[in-house]
């Protein structure tokens, strides 16, 4: 993969230390040094809140939950620092088969390139192309910039509330102003870059998609191993970026016909089928969950797989 994970956020009705073990093999060699920090008063409607720690004292993450306007939920949040030390994806990816209701809220895909081939201009200029349509409205661009040359400048297009938002930027010089002292700055042109090694400044740039679960679009935890698809499906331009990835797009919400169609697969299977059913438990001393084993197939219904009838919550 040529893309890294730069933000996770999901949501789920476990308890924090579950969801700590669930992660845990995540992190690799590292899975032992992590742990709960303790619980301090929450935020954003929160009760509670526990970061998660490695090695005891960098925080890489936090866990909210707690407060009865959240209904059970718990919150997960690992920025890009954090997702930095998680060396396997499709253990992660996995988390969802064993917490309970599991839901991706939001996932930041990022590109760097260390050779100079992507440049402000050349997102300016896609830009002006037409690269960032995916149907309807061209998304708005805007772009920061400073007095300061080296200083970096920054590009957005879309609208950071929606499904899917694109944050451009001189990744290089961002990273001379964060960790470079201003009184060496100006003799500085090469910095060494974590699993790339030296490169120059200017040449380093950085591209975002901030995937989100909203305008009806639900996230896959498959994105998180299949990064790159989902990148370059993001838009055109990002798909000009990795001409070699297949390309995924994030699809929407299934409407009600899916829960439409188990009710009247169930339905006709209770008049079809229930009166047999029921001889057949009251025959078993009422042992409902042996006469369901003995009728069930081994695979589920391929076709209501494909109307989206998982994708939707059943009550």
């Amino acid at each position: 993969m040529k893309t890294t994970v730069d933000y996770l956020k999901f949501r789920t009705r476990s308890d924090p230390f579950a969801i700590l073990e669930a992660l845990r093999p995540g992190f690799g060699s590292a899975s032992d040094l992590v742990e709960l920090g303790q619980s301090v008063k929450g935020k954003d409607g929160w009760e509670h809140r526990r970061h998660l720690k490695m090695a005891g004292d960098i925080t890489i993450g936090a866990i909210d939950y707690g407060g009865e306007s959240q209904r059970e939920w718990v919150r997960v949040d690992i920025p890009g620092s954090g997702c930095e030390w998680i060396q396997d994806w499709e253990s992660v990816s996995q988390v969802v088969d064993v917490l309970k209701e599991a839901t991706l809220k939001r996932v930041d895909i990022a590109l760097t390139t260390f050779d100079g081939s992507v440049t402000h201009e050349r997102v300016i200029e896609a830009h002006e192309a037409l690269q960032f349509g995916s149907g309807g409205r061209h998304p708005h661009r805007r772009v920061v910039t400073s007095s300061d040359a080296r200083a970096g400048r920054t590009v957005y297009v879309g609208n950071r509330e929606g499904a899917k938002f694109l944050r451009a930027y001189e990744k290089g010089l961002e990273v001379l102003q964060k960790h470079v002292p201003c009184s060496i700055r100006s003799m500085v042109n090469q910095i060494e870059f974590s699993g790339h090694g030296m490169a120059n400044i200017e040449d380093v740039y950085r591209v975002e998609v901030e995937f989100k679960d909203a305008d009806g679009k639900v996230l896959p935890w498959p994105i998180l191993v299949e990064r790159d698809s989902y990148f370059s499906g993001a838009y055109p331009f990002c798909a000009s970026l990795l001409p070699e990835a297949k390309e995924r797009k994030v699809q929407g919400m299934p409407d009600f016909g899916a829960k439409l169609d188990l009710l009247a697969q169930l339905e006709h299977a209770r008049v079809a089928y229930g009166r047999i059913l029921r001889t057949a438990i009251i025959a078993y001393g009422g042992d409902r969950e042996k006469v369901l084993d003995m009728i069930t197939a081994d695979g589920p219904s391929e076709r209501l797989i494909a109307s989206g009838v998982l994708t939707v919550t059943h009550h």
